[in-house]
């Protein structure tokens, strides 16, 4: 081999995929799938509030109660998704961009709950309507692209 010579094939006789470096993109390691699997559980928290807010509605006896329950549950999922994100973030050198969604979320979680606390059903029913709807847009967000990138050598 020539000095200098590099034992890469050049851009022209490259084969695709030859070449590529296909090493996790940052922050889509373990902080990463941790991260989907708490939006994955907080998907599920929020449809099982709607269901407790559906029995509710309904009049069934502990329903009330049942409801108030998956509401912490719903805000520990929330507060802990948060933190699956910033784990993304900062040590996990990906993006930032899951963030302020799961901020934003955990912050209207904790109004659903203190006007649902205070029998605000004009405002409670038609936030968790907007609660669930956020929270299929950042599930969507989470599992949308590729799970890594390829990086020219």
């Amino acid at each position: 081999m020539a000095h200098g010579a590099s034992a890469q094939p050049s851009a022209a006789t490259r084969r695709p995929g030859e070449g590529h470096d296909t090493r996790p993109v940052p922050g889509r390691g373990w902080t990463f799938s941790t991260f989907r699997v708490m939006v994955g559980l907080q998907v599920l928290a929020i449809f099982v509030q709607a269901i407790t807010a559906g029995l509710v509605v309904a009049g069934r006896p502990g329903a009330k109660p049942l409801h108030g329950t998956t509401a912490t549950v719903a805000l520990l999922v929330g507060l802990l998704t948060l933190v699956a994100a910033i784990l993304v973030w900062k040590p996990g050198g990906g993006s930032a961009r899951f963030t302020v969604p799961s901020g934003v979320l955990l912050v209207l979680l904790v109004v659903q709950s203190i006007l649902g606390g205070n029998h605000v059903k004009a405002v409670h029913v038609p936030l968790g309507v907007a609660l669930f709807g956020g929270v299929v847009v950042v599930a969507v967000q989470a599992w949308s692209g590729p799970r890594a990138r390829s990086v020219r050598s």
